[in-house]
């Protein structure tokens, strides 16, 4: 796809980004490649479409939302059931699994850099916090409602989040370079230079993921455009994946649903994804969903088009002070829709 490759060029040499893979899925057919770099420091190293990426906040998307979904599907739970039935050591009885998938529990956004020390301490101070509105007043986007949410799966099905997560998702979807704590941290591309860590290559870039040993319902997963275009296909064919049921069409459907609106950031929100236009994806609708990570990528799905598009890159190396992809990433979008959107064809 040398157009997209032509874009991608640009925004290296313009030092968006180091470099980026993707996947393009358009009618069925799926199209992977990439262009740039993996690393820029301690050396320069080209990148490769088996790069594996640090994902950041998709692991929301990724993992908490289907698994939460796949368990009501499965009669476990409701929507509707407060979370204090099965996490008793929360204090707030009027929250509900509804109110941490759509970030109206109004729980804080985040915790003190104080407290994050250890999954313990990180789990205590989400139950000792106050919540910061009343629920369902507004939308606050919170990591802390995931966190939550990896904890009742993981009370849920008596195993840890990562294995949960390869056994329901990533197996059945044939992700197979997608897991927490990679093993083989050579094919990863590297993140930030920390000033308390280092390098991050590998290992997680988000503190309080890392401080809950690299497994967290609101980051952690590391994944590869061909893995997640496995993902983005599932929701494209209504919860199916290679003639396998993932998840009900009827789950799928509540994706692409604005259940609720961030006044922040003035769009719609379903289970976290975020529904129509913004600052990923160009296309107008409620047939359009999309998210990103904090360290550079995105995923978006348009249901109209059929159409899925999985970019992954590490905006993040060697410094998060580099925000410029938030301007950059509707244009890379804007290319791909003016080349396989109105020319039908990929």
């Amino acid at each position: 796809m040398d157009f997209l490759n032509d874009k991608i060029d640009e925004e290296v040499e313009d030092k968006v980004i180091p470099g980026m893979t993707y996947a393009i899925i358009k009618d069925g057919e799926t199209k992977i490649g990439g262009s740039g770099y993996k690393s820029l420091v301690p050396s320069i190293e080209k990148i490769s479409v088996d790069t594996v990426y640090d994902v950041a906040s998709l692991t929301k998307v990724i993992v908490i939302v289907p698994l939460i979904c796949k368990l009501v599907d499965d009669g476990k739970i409701k929507f509707d059931d407060k979370v204090q039935k099965y996490l008793p050591n929360f204090k707030y009885d009027d929250i509900t699994i509804y109110n941490l998938l759509t970030h109206t529990s109004l729980l804080p956004a985040d915790i003190g850099s104080k407290e994050i020390v250890s999954k313990e301490k990180i789990i205590d101070e989400i139950y000792s916090k106050n919540k910061e509105y009343e629920t369902e007043t507004k939308v606050v986007y919170s990591d802390l409602g995931y966190i939550l949410l990896g904890e009742l799966i993981e009370k849920l099905y008596g195993k840890t989040l990562d294995v949960v997560a390869r056994e329901k998702l990533f197996e059945p979807l044939e992700m197979y370079n997608t897991s927490y704590n990679p093993t083989n941290k050579e094919i990863c591309a590297p993140t930030e230079v920390t000033h308390d860590r280092g390098l991050l290559k590998g290992f997680v870039h988000d503190e309080k993921a890392y401080s809950m040993n690299g497994v967290a319902g609101h980051a952690g997963v590391f994944s590869t455009a061909k893995d997640l275009s496995n993902y983005v296909s599932m929701i494209l064919n209504n919860g199916q994946f290679n003639g396998n049921k993932i998840l009900s069409k009827e789950i799928i459907d509540i994706w692409f649903k604005p259940l609720v609106y961030d006044e922040r950031c003035d769009w719609n929100r379903s289970f976290c994804f975020i529904v129509g236009s913004n600052g990923i994806v160009i296309e107008q609708g409620e047939n359009v969903i999309s998210f990103n990570g904090f360290t550079g990528p995105s995923i978006s799905i348009d249901r109209n088009n059929n159409l899925g598009i999985v970019l992954m890159t590490n905006r993040v190396h060697p410094t998060r002070d580099n925000k410029l992809i938030s301007k950059e990433r509707p244009k890379i979008s804007e290319v791909i829709y003016e080349n396989l959107v109105k020319s039908k064809k990929i």
